[in-house]
């Protein structure tokens, strides 16, 4: 018996061991292993496929969860409005140099013109007051109610947004152009206040839960355009699609008259909100991919064993 043939022997065997039952029971051993292998993927890839499910589908308490935590961020960067003072004064000056040296300050001239006509000034503080803590949870209740569809998709896109203009208002805290009363601003909401039920901020209840220099970006705007579009896109009556499409337009304007916001912030507004979708439809394109690669691969692995047993019976 040569050296290879003794090397080649099987513990407790008297003669040399088949190369080809050496091959065939490597190849089962790596087989099994990236049948478990992929039994784990797989089953790692169900578990994350369930939980997108379950939380697809609109639950309340998901949602009273998620305003909590906004909120409570909200919250961190309000009390720290007394440390940011002279900065917010600071960026609000440079916003305004720079919309003036572009002639681009159009919040003067509506807030001027606001400020002169006091019919206009107590609808714009109306609307102002009201609307904007009224019309955005009536959207998302009736997108929870009427359009579940839909509704985590949407509602993503407000949360991804409001997440942003949090970021910016940290990042880049902005006094509105209503206290640069020696700009000549007027402050509209202090102006009607005497037969209206908001403070100055505008906010209904008390000033100690708004944010003075949360100017940048506008979460008015981003929030309205939200609405808006969410409304002509899902509504079914044409004039509930017209009014949503109205709608963003007024709050532009009212926030603007009532000097609360320069219109640099009504762009970053909006443009924190097509940054926020498109955040949302980037993560549900490459989820959806990820879906059908996986099933794709399932598909093809079914396939191969088939396959193979028809060559072997052909054989």
């Amino acid at each position: 018996m040569s050296t290879a043939d003794i090397a080649r022997q099987s513990p407790g065997t008297d003669g040399p061991v088949d190369e080809r039952e050496v091959t065939a029971v490597s190849a089962g051993h790596d087989a099994g292993l990236e049948a478990i292998e992929s039994d784990l993927v797989r089953s790692r890839f169900h578990v994350l496929s369930a939980l997108a499910a379950y939380f697809a589908r609109p639950r309340w308490w998901v949602e009273i969860a998620l305003i909590g935590a906004l909120y409570g961020v909200y919250s961190l960067i309000r009390n720290s409005v007394g440390e940011v003072a002279d900065i917010a004064f600071r960026n609000a000056e440079s916003l305004l140099s720079f919309e003036d040296r572009f002639h681009i300050a159009l919040e003067r001239p509506l807030n001027e013109w606001v400020h002169h006509t006091p019919i206009v000034a107590d609808i714009v503080a109306l609307q102002y007051a009201t609307l904007h803590f009224i019309v955005t949870p009536a959207v998302l209740v009736w997108l929870f109610f009427r359009r579940s569809t839909h509704y985590r998709a949407v509602s993503a896109i407000l949360i991804v947004t409001t997440v942003l203009a949090l970021i910016g208002f940290y990042w880049f805290p902005t006094a509105p152009p209503r206290l640069l009363s020696q700009q000549g601003f007027v402050d509209i909401m202090s102006q009607t206040s005497s037969w209206g039920w908001w403070p100055e901020s505008g906010t209904p209840g008390s000033d100690a839960i708004s944010n003075q220099f949360a100017a940048m970006p506008s979460l008015h705007c981003a929030w309205a355009a939200w609405c808006g579009l969410s409304l002509f896109f899902l509504a079914r009556r044409m004039w509930v699609r017209i009014l949503g499409l109205i709608y963003p337009f007024t709050t532009f304007f009212v926030v603007m008259g009532s000097g609360n916001h320069f219109i640099l912030d009504v762009l970053a507004g909006l443009a924190t909100l097509a940054v926020g979708a498109a955040v949302v439809f980037g993560i549900r394109a490459l989820w959806r991919s990820r879906v059908r690669r996986r099933y794709q691969d399932q598909a093809g692995r079914h396939a191969e064993p088939a396959v193979g047993d028809t060559l072997t019976a052909a054989e």
